[in-house]
This record gives structure tokens, C-alpha cells and sequence, in this order.
């Protein structure tokens, strides 16, 4: 009955909140909530303040990102992806999802605040007009500024998003790796000499919609490398890159999770099931 119940609490806390996500965003993000957003290499990042209960799986569903994404532009949550509340997530952001203006038919329950946070050498000219096309004037009166002087660290209003998330249209399609590719990959990194076979659980969750990628979590292989997982019932064979270490809180006789599409591969039936695994520490 303990084991029924501790397993069941884990699920919850994995599932993507899609229901309360598709009903107005609230359990992802609220209205009084604030988004601060930096500028990369050209890119642009919003800065997610975690909240309770939120998971990589419910971002990823929300933002429309693989998980394997998210663990990409936030290398710390490769040892640890367990989401930490209070800290803030880097996602990348598409233009699309930035409303500059409020416009006709603006309403304040349906958006979010976002914050541009000045960096070192940075003028109110290069942020208005290259990174939001908008005219320093608009920036000026929409924060109050006297002068054309900032400062790194400050806050400058530069628009809201919506509580809804992400559309999927608004990303450009992502190049799918095949799983001919990572197969290659395994084959190319694997010393068969010193590669390390196990075989144990397997976990993925079986109700979520994440994305084509083909990725895994486990305790011990090489983060970035990619893994070899057998399923015995049927011998079919998957190979998934490694993006993170297993999140805390799952049981200790968990080998590897894996993701939706590498589960599907696998012809996993159980959210939780048997396989073989060779991989390099």
C-alpha cells in the first residue's frame, strides 16, 4: 500500500500539467507573476521563476521544448534536474511569443510582464531599436525614464507574454535526430572493452505528449554520450543520448528514464518496465 501510494505521488509530481496548462496557464505562470528576459549571441532567453510542483515535463509542455532543450541551456540541471523553487529557468524564447504593444482587445488577466535586464555596455538606442525594433521613445515613457542613461542590472518593461505559452508554430521546426544517427554515435563513442552493461528498471511518462527527441536519464553514464537500451520481451533495441543525471526522489533500483518517443521505440506498454543497458561512465 506504501509502495502504491510513493509511486503514485512521484507521478504526479513527473506528469505535465497539461490540463490546468490548456485551461489559461495559471498553474505555470499567473498574472502577478513577472518574466525577465536577457539577449545571447542574438537569442533571447526568458528567465521562468520556478514554482512548486512545476517539472522540466510541464516547462517543456508549456514553453513547447524538449526537455532535452531546456537541460541544454541550463548545464547545472545535468547532475541535478530536479527544479529548484525560487530559482529561475533559461528558455529560449521565438519573437513570436513577445507582444510589444498592448494594442485593440489587450487584457491584463491574460499576460505577464517581461523585463529586459541591461547588461555591461549596453545603451537604451541597441536595446530599443536591435533586440525589440521599438523606439526609445516607447521605452522611455513606458518606463519612466528622464534620461537616455542605464545601468546593468536595471529593468526595463519591453512587453508581455501570454499565460497560455508557447504555440507550437511560433518555433522553427527542429532538424529530428534518427535513431540510424544515434546508433552511429554509440558506436563511434562505445570501447567495448571498458563499457559498462546493466540492466534494471525503466521508467517514461506514458501520459505525456513531449517531443520526438530521444534522450535518457541515468546515474552513472556519461552526460551527452548516448546509451544502448534493449527491451528483453521483444529485443528491440534504442539508442538515446543522455541529458542529465536521474532526478532526486525517484526509488534507487530505477536504472534509466527515458523519454516518450524512446519508450514508444522500445514497445514499452507499462510506465514502467525491464531493460538492458551498455553505456560509458
Amino acid at each position: 500500500m506504501i509502495r502504491c501510494l510513493r509511486a503514485t505521488l512521484l507521478l504526479l509530481l513527473l506528469l505535465p500539467l497539461s490540463v490546468r496548462a490548456q485551461s489559461g496557464g495559471s498553474s505555470v505562470l499567473r498574472t502577478r507573476d513577472s518574466l525577465l528576459l536577457v539577449v545571447e549571441d542574438g537569442e533571447k532567453f526568458l528567465l521562468h521563476p520556478v514554482r512548486p510542483r512545476q517539472t522540466l515535463f510541464s516547462l517543456g509542455r508549456y514553453y513547447y521544448i524538449s526537455v532535452e532543450d531546456i537541460v541544454a541551456n541550463n548545464t547545472d540541471l545535468e547532475d541535478d534536474p530536479t527544479l529548484k523553487t525560487g530559482t529561475r529557468i533559461r528558455i529560449p524564447v521565438p519573437n513570436k511569443a513577445i507582444r510589444r504593444f498592448k494594442g485593440t482587445n489587450f487584457n491584463p488577466e491574460e499576460w505577464v510582464s517581461i523585463y529586459y535586464v541591461v547588461q555591461p555596455g549596453e545603451n537604451l538606442y541597441h536595446i530599443s531599436k536591435r533586440y525589440f525594433e521599438m523606439d526609445v521613445k516607447e521605452i522611455k515613457t513606458r518606463n519612466r525614464l528622464k534620461s537616455d542613461n542605464i545601468s546593468p542590472g536595471q529593468r526595463l518593461h519591453v512587453g508581455w507574454f501570454g499565460i497560455e505559452g508557447i504555440h507550437p508554430d511560433w518555433r522553427p521546426v527542429k532538424k529530428t535526430v534518427q535513431l540510424s544517427e544515434h546508433k552511429q554515435a554509440f558506436v563511434e563513442e562505445t570501447d567495448e572493452e571498458t563499457a559498462v552493461e546493466s540492466q534494471g528498471v525503466c521508467q517514461w511518462n506514458k501520459t505525456g505528449k513531449e517531443s520526438s527527441d530521444l534522450y535518457a536519464m541515468h546515474r552513472t553514464a556519461k552526460i551527452g554520450s548516448v546509451i544502448s537500451l534493449t527491451n528483453p520481451m521483444n529485443n528491440k533495441t534504442v539508442y538515446a543520448k543522455v541529458i542529465s543525471r536521474i532526478p532526486e526522489g525517484f526509488e534507487k533500483n530505477l536504472e534509466v528514464y527515458v523519454s516518450h518517443e524512446a519508450a514508444k521505440k522500445l514497445g514499452a506498454v507499462d510506465e514502467r518496465f525491464f531493460v538492458k543497458v551498455k553505456y560509458m561512465k
